[in-house]
């Protein structure tokens, strides 16, 4: 599994990345098709007071259906911890539909 984390507008962590790449690896537990994970963080708003980050973690899985979750909080940590959640919650989801011999994404 490759993991590329991004940091857009000058919101570089060391701390967060390391966090981020640790959490990233996990998602192994939940399937073998994961083929690579980009995370990328940005700043929502021009405005450096009120200024909120998003986070968008893009699950690329092997011969499935790619997952895009995206999440904006004041802080970096939240908005991956958001979206991380997000994100196990959908292929967990994902995984009782195929034990089950389907899978098919609610819309």
């Amino acid at each position: 599994m490759k993991i590329s984390t991004t940091f857009r507008h000058k919101t570089q962590d060391v701390a967060l990345k390391e966090y981020v790449q640790r959490a990233a690896k996990s998602l192994g537990i939940y399937t073998n098709d994961i083929h690579r994970v980009d995370i990328v963080f940005a700043i929502e708003s021009k405005n450096i007071e009120s200024h909120q980050t998003s986070c968008h973690i893009a699950l690329h899985l092997l011969g499935k259906e790619n997952i895009d979750i995206r999440a904006v909080c004041k802080r970096s940590k939240d908005a991956f911890d958001q979206a991380f959640n997000l994100v196990r919650c959908e292929l967990s989801h994902a995984n009782k539909y195929r034990s089950k011999g389907s899978y098919q994404r609610a819309v």
